[in-house]
């Protein structure tokens, strides 16, 4: 009896070993395995920038009144890692030279993880600055490059098009068995070939889901994947016409002036008939005189204009009036919100 107490309490003792040694090793590994984790979390977030090729520099040239330029162009990332890669160009005025900033955001697969932000410099250029730059061996966006861009994407695009249309998979009859899984309406998962079942179904729920039994199905089938597609905003701009501004003004003829007009009247007038002189008024004195040196005294009357007066005039000044421009007539390029190649706007 004491020997079999004995081996019980040893089997008891062992078992307790097992069980907290069990306990400690799994709580170590769950220890590590968290540790693991949250190492793998930062060191993602800070090699985010380096899954995105593309996002190299840290300032770029363009053109003044360069429009619609993709700024997400030549971009690429692992998308097991990011999710996508956006672009903020609210800022950029592509209307006055200037440098600006534009913002790109990685947005990390992982919800755990911050989205990172790379700020690139843009500096808008004159057409002769573009040249300069163009000399010095510097990349500079025109609305030629843009142009060129725009053809080889649609060139990349049908020819895209035209290997999907090759690489279309045939939906038609199918006498083979699927092995996938079919998702019913309550997401229960029914095997797609059903062994021993003579392809019946087991209601399981409301919804039923059927597993393939041959003939027609496309449950089989598979779609070409379709890559998933970035929002490229682009800035959209609407012309906005203002015409002509001005002002009618006076302008100076010929500047005010004073006229003098003289004042006549008729008057009798008495002349010596020798000497031509006016007598009037005192001819017998005159006559006496001419008798006293032996000449002929004698005198006649005649009427003349005789001024008495000047009459002033006052001519004001005299004016004219024209059409001054203060700003001459102009069209503005507004901006309109922003617009994706896919047609999405915002």
């Amino acid at each position: 009896m004491e020997q079999k107490k004995k081996k019980k309490m040893i089997a008891l003792i062992v078992a307790g070993v097992v069980l907290i040694g069990g306990a400690g090793i799994g709580t170590v590994i769950w220890a590590n395995n968290s540790n693991k984790e949250d190492k793998t979390v930062e060191t993602k977030k800070a090699d985010l920038l380096e899954d995105v090729k593309g996002l190299e520099l840290d300032k770029l040239y363009m053109e003044v009144k360069t429009k619609g330029n993709d700024f997400l162009k030549g971009i690429t990332y692992d998308k097991k890692v990011v999710k996508e890669v956006l672009v903020d160009t609210s800022n950029v005025n592509y209307e006055k030279e200037g440098t600006y900033e534009i913002v790109y955001t990685i947005v990390p697969v992982d919800s755990k993880m911050d989205s990172v932000e790379k700020k690139v410099q843009i500096e808008v250029v004159s057409p002769e600055k573009a040249e300069e730059l163009k000399k010095e061996g510097h990349d500079v966006i025109t609305n030629e490059t843009v142009n060129e861009d725009k053809k080889q994407e649609e060139s990349v695009k049908k020819e895209e098009e035209s290997k999907g249309e090759e690489q279309k998979p045939s939906t038609g009859n199918s006498n083979s068995e699927t092995t996938g899984s079919v998702s019913s309406g309550n997401n229960s998962t029914v095997s797609g070939n059903n062994a021993g079942n003579n392809g019946s179904s087991t209601n399981t729920g409301s919804n039923t889901s059927k597993p393939s039994t041959g003939g027609n199905s496309n449950q089989g089938s598979q779609k070409p994947n379709t890559p998933s597609h970035t929002h490229n905003w682009v800035q959209q701009y609407t012309t906005v016409h203002h015409p002509e501004k001005g002002h009618n003004e006076q302008y100076v003829i010929k500047e005010a002036w004073t006229e003098s007009v003289p004042i006549y009247e008729n008057k009798i007038r008495s002349i010596c008939n020798t000497c031509g002189a006016d007598i009037t008024g005192f001819a017998a004195e005159h006559a006496k005189q001419h008798a006293l040196n032996g000449e002929n005294g004698a005198h006649h009357t005649e009427v003349i204009q005789v001024q008495t007066g000047t009459n002033t005039i006052n001519h004001p000044a005299e004016y004219g009036t024209r059409y001054v421009v203060d700003q001459a007539a102009y069209d503005e390029q507004v901006p309109a919100g922003f617009k994706c190649s896919c047609g999405a706007t915002k």
